[in-house]
């Protein structure tokens, strides 16, 4: 890994801790409690400070960010960090262990290395712009061939009550073309596993920006393609991804443009 993939994950780990420590804390409290105390906020923010002081001691010139929310007193720099402390915070809030750090890195505003950690495994996945996309430190290729009826693919709800109908109806399309869906409630995870062939494709709206940058960059290395719902490559700008193989995302965006264009 290079230098500021080696520092990203010296500072996963230190927020992995935390994250872990939060939860042997309070793994014996329902759900309820754990709202009350504000437990998932709580983990967001331990995980969050582990993660900006790591990279803000080893690289103090450079701006790091809440996902787009500038952090550090300085808001320009040649390079800046974007952070998801902790992506899939219902599935952490439920014990269900799907969740993931990400550390995107972009130069002159553009994605130059991703660094995602499951905090709760160690599954480490990374790419680097024209260096290619690696699993557990083994390279990740897309299977090109794949076909949508052999195919999992992952989706999560968009979080916003007028899109729902949609998304429902798109849901519904694509579940008769493909072997299985899934909703597996963390955008940036379920983006990696597309990559390493986890899964076979990945669809949603309403995303983050740091999810979608470093999905791209981990997609589009692997050898596939993010796109958005017109079949465009405008996923950030639309706020809308298709990310698979290069036939399978074009297929799924021709059965999901209908409903979203109506």
């Amino acid at each position: 890994m290079s230098p500021e993939l080696n520092i990203a994950h010296n500072a996963a780990l230190k927020a992995s801790k935390s994250i872990e420590q939060m939860v042997f804390q309070n793994e014996l409290l329902s759900v309820q409690k754990k709202l009350q105390n504000d437990y998932v906020q709580k983990t967001h923010d331990v995980s969050l400070n582990d993660l900006f002081f790591t990279l803000k001691r080893a690289y103090p010139e450079d701006v790091i960010c809440l996902d787009e929310t500038v952090l550090t007193d300085h808001t320009t720099a040649p390079r800046s960090w974007h952070l998801l402390p902790l992506d899939g915070a219902t599935n952490l809030l439920y014990g269900i262990p799907h969740c993931a750090i990400t550390i995107l890195l972009c130069e002159q505003g553009n994605a130059k290395q991703v660094f995602v950690f499951h905090p709760f495994n160690g599954d480490i996945f990374t790419a680097t712009h024209g260096k290619g996309a690696f699993f557990n430190k083994r390279r990740m290729r897309l299977d090109q061939v794949k076909e949508a009826k052999a195919a999992v693919v992952a989706t999560n709800l968009p979080g916003d009550e007028k899109l729902t109908a949609a998304h429902g109806l798109a849901l519904r399309t694509i579940n008769k073309e493909v072997a299985d869906c899934r909703i597996l409630g963390c955008p940036s995870l379920d983006l990696a596993w597309v990559a390493a062939g986890k899964l076979d494709a990945y669809w949603q709206l309403n995303l983050s920006a740091t999810a979608i940058r470093a999905g791209q960059l981990m997609i589009t290395e692997a050898g596939g393609q993010c796109l958005d719902f017109n079949l465009n490559n405008k996923s950030l700008s639309s706020n809308q991804v298709i990310a698979g193989n290069l036939k399978l995302s074009a297929h799924l965006g021709r059965l999901i443009k209908p409903t979203f264009s109506a």
